[in-house]
């Protein structure tokens, strides 16, 4: 009889333990509380438009990597998936003037000195940095603790240049890196992508990995992804049960029979109850949720280990943040906009932690999205936490809170209009969301739809274990345990929770 592996929630991570798990010969069954699999990679339908949710542009696009190597098992990118590549990650827009970070990444060096003669040498060892980073593959074949001597070896060649990188920007976070720039613009496009807060390296890291030539976009994008890997899912003979919120993880060394809940108690899970009353029993069990929810809700909160319990506690070191979310029909082919384009909006600020930046994204190349003749534009304001808890207050009140998003939206409406006029007369609103709406359907801490940032305060530290201490057939995945999480991190935490349940 086939030992059965219970995974709970339908993200990029429970989806693809999932398939290992269906593929290394498990009774592989996924549980969801939503009514569709996908988590936070997902899209929706408003007035025949499609809102994409999820991906700028995907780590792992590129064959002969390993991170290629799991989108391909899991039906997220093959030879029959077409790839969209931008020639330029985005551009940014400060005072009139604009700077772009282009896929020729000489381009992007000659723009930059040219915009700022005195900023030349600064600028030339950031691209240095930016070019290392394009050697680097992100490991994602096993779990460090399954290494023999030769991944070990392998893992260090392969991770040497992230390495020279890690030292050359040691101590030093996005703010720091700014810094190093006289020109106001430049040190505006470092942190259009990254946080202030995040550590230096994260952006050579990230655009270094553009310019290789990765960062694609499949065809059909986030949702279409997440279908693509639920319908692999199913075809290895995987069970997929939407609609079903897990409530608890029960405890006991004898299946069938719960325990108190207490750590001490028990060196096993049994099973899962969900709120509909529903019981299901295994052999393992894999939270692939936020571990907000693992943690509290379905174990008990002892479970949780000294790491994670610091990274909810210290926000200076850990910080998470919200956005706030628009999207527009642009009737006609013209696409006036492009695509990604950051612009400064002072105007905007309507709460404390906003950054008084609007990120606006076209689709021109998709063109499913909307229909024949028209376009969808979308749009994202980010914050700090404070942004979370403004809406959470707001939401006390239904009317003000749905009051304050149609005003926020058709400000941000008269902006896009102000700045491309060419717009006038073509957009209308067709949704706007908040943090709230991805703490309703997914889960989501706080609302934030990745991780906890790595700062300064915390680089030391390691990430937190996969494994709980006192259940040894309860092993975790997802973003939460992959900081600074995002699709990548996902994916590799659910393929390395099969590898070490394989291990066992």
């Amino acid at each position: 009889m086939r030992e059965k592996i219970l995974i709970i929630g339908a993200g990029i991570s429970g989806l693809t333990a999932g398939i290992y798990a269906a593929e290394a010969g498990y009774e592989a069954v996924l549980f969801e509380k939503h009514t569709a699999a996908g988590g936070e990679c997902t899209g929706w339908g408003r007035e025949g438009y499609h809102i994409d949710n999820c991906i700028h542009w995907l780590m792992g696009t590129t064959p002969g990597t390993q991170l290629y190597e799991i989108w391909k098992t899991v039906g997220a990118v093959g030879e029959h998936i077409k790839i969209h590549r931008s020639d330029r990650m985005y551009t940014s827009w400060l005072n009139g003037r604009s700077l772009t970070l282009w896929r020729d990444i000489d381009r992007t060096e000659r723009e930059m000195k040219a915009l700022s003669p005195e900023d030349a040498p600064a600028v030339g060892r950031l691209m240095d940095s930016c070019r290392i980073a394009k050697k680097v593959q992100i490991p994602a074949e096993k779990p460090p603790e399954l290494f023999g001597a030769l991944d070990g070896i392998k893992m260090m060649k392969s991770m040497s240049p992230a390495l020279k990188l890690f030292r050359r920007y040691k101590g030093m976070d996005t703010r720091d890196l700014a810094a190093q720039f006289r020109h106001p613009l430049i040190r505006c496009v470092l942190s259009d992508f990254c946080t202030e807060e995040s550590l230096a390296h994260s952006f050579p890291m990230a655009y270094g990995n553009f310019v290789s030539g990765d960062g694609g976009i499949p065809e059909g994008g986030s949702r279409a992804m997440a279908m693509r890997m639920k319908a692999r899912f199913l075809e290895l003979g995987g069970i997929l049960r939407e609609g079903m919120e897990a409530e608890q993880i029960l405890l006991d060394t004898k299946k069938g029979c719960e325990s108190s809940g207490k750590q001490g108690d028990s060196k096993r899970a049994a099973g899962i109850r969900f709120t509909n009353g529903a019981v299901e029993y295994g052999d393992y069990v894999i939270p692939a949720c936020d571990t907000s929810v693992t943690f509290g809700k379905l174990l008990p909160e002892s479970y949780m280990g000294e790491l994670m319990r610091s990274m909810y506690a210290d926000r200076e070191a850990y910080p998470v943040y919200s956005t706030f979310q628009t999207a527009f029909a642009l009737e006609g082919e013209q696409d006036p906009i492009g695509s990604d384009v950051i612009l400064d909006c002072d105007s905007l600020r309507f709460a404390p932690g906003v950054k008084a930046r609007l990120t606006v994204k076209t689709y021109a190349y998709e063109p499913s999205f909307a229909p024949p003749g028209n376009q969808i534009v979308q749009t994202l304001m980010g914050g700090s936490e404070e942004l979370y808890d403004y809406w959470k207050e707001l939401a006390r009140d239904p009317g003000a809170y749905r009051e304050k998003k149609a005003e926020l939206a058709e400000a941000v409406r008269l902006e896009l209009l102000k700045r491309f006029p060419a717009c006038q007369g073509r957009l209308r609103l067709l949704d706007a969301w908040t943090p709230l709406t991805y703490e309703r359907y997914c889960n989501a801490y706080k609302g934030f739809y990745q991780s906890f940032t790595i700062t300064k305060k915390s680089a030391k530290q390691p990430y937190p274990s996969a494994r709980i201490n006192g259940l040894e057939n309860v092993i975790l995945a997802g973003q939460w345990i992959n900081p600074p999480g995002g699709l990548p991190g996902a994916a590799i935490s659910g393929k390395f929770a099969v590898s070490r349940i394989c291990r066992k």
